[in-house]
């Protein structure tokens, strides 16, 4: 898969399963890195992550890309990406041959154009089944023997199953949002202008509603087909990346930065936090100076350098 490509990074590779799957850990650090067109589907799972920006082009325009750990990037068979990032993260990544899916997904495919997972390639999951399945296929070849590979067919067999229903889903909702009156442009910069106006305080459903001059059934419904998040999910990433910001280029205190981002305590702001990048908000600061040092308007901090 990409083992030569990544040879600049600490990783490991595996072949696993009867049909012999690949699979890559990889520890990376800020790279803009292109990864070559593969002839297989990959998932791209994220780990750990101190990023604060994560992109991927795939020829089709720059993407930003979740930076929380337990994200999955669905990486499209013969498609050349381009991916940057600006922190360490690690990855694994899980290449599944184009023929096992056509196996399991039969059909006529001589004159189809679209592939039978098509609304989920190029594009983000969020799935605790996938990401446990993941680490569990892992584990289980490290025993290398016939019962670990009939074994890892099964949990393989597993994740197709749920790709199938994430596609379906995603499929049919947009069908659904499709006979939507779409959240123009305007309504929607205005939604987002008032959000980051207003992280150090309450945002409620009724107060975005009305900022888009609509219900908050419909807001709520051509919200999330405008963005692919609900009004609190992204009101909350949000914050988070504000956050993410304050704790990388500034010594504002734990505390201070909580109530900035609208956490109403320390406490809750560390758990939220916590959950949605793998790391507490001071081993965060910490790991970012690290790495960020050098970067311009970070002068102040150099004494805060390797801490």
């Amino acid at each position: 898969m990409y083992g030569a490509l990544y040879a600049d990074f600490p990783q490991t590779a595996r072949r696993m399963g009867t049909p012999r799957f690949s699979m890559i850990k990889a520890s990376q650090n800020a790279h803009a890195t292109t990864d070559p067109s593969v002839p297989q589907l990959v998932l791209r799972s994220l780990s750990s992550s101190a990023m604060t920006r994560n992109t991927v082009d795939c020829g089709d325009g720059v993407k930003a890309l979740s930076t929380i750990p337990g994200s999955f990037y669905v990486a499209p068979p013969n498609a050349i990406a381009d991916w940057e990032s600006n922190g360490a993260h690690d990855i694994s990544l899980l290449a599944i041959p184009e023929d096992y899916t056509a196996e399991l997904l039969p059909g006529d495919r001589s004159g189809q154009t679209e592939h039978p997972l098509a609304s989920i390639l190029n594009t983000q999951l969020t799935d605790p089944m996938l990401e446990t399945l993941m680490g569990q296929i892992w584990q289980t070849s490290l025993r290398d023997n016939k019962g670990s590979a009939l074994q890892i067919d099964g949990m393989l067999l597993t994740m197709m199953g749920r790709l199938v229903c994430h596609a379906d889903n995603r499929a049919r909702t947009r069908a659904n949002y499709a006979i939507l009156k779409p959240l123009d442009p305007t309504r929607l910069k205005r939604v987002i202008d008032y959000i980051n106006a207003n992280l150090d305080g309450v945002i409620l459903m009724p107060d975005l509603a009305a900022v888009a001059c609509l219900s908050q059934h419909h807001f709520a419904r051509v919200f999330r087909a405008a963005t692919d998040m609900s009004p609190h999910a992204y009101v909350t990433y949000k914050r988070i990346e504000h956050a993410k910001l304050l704790l990388t280029r500034t010594d504002t205190p734990l505390v201070q930065v909580a109530f900035t981002c609208g956490f109403g305590t320390q406490a809750h702001f560390s758990t939220v936090f916590k959950k949605h990048t793998g790391l507490p908000p001071k081993r965060f600061r910490t790991e970012q100076r690290a790495s960020h040092c050098d970067e311009p308007g970070l002068e102040h901090l150099e004494g805060h350098c390797g801490q």
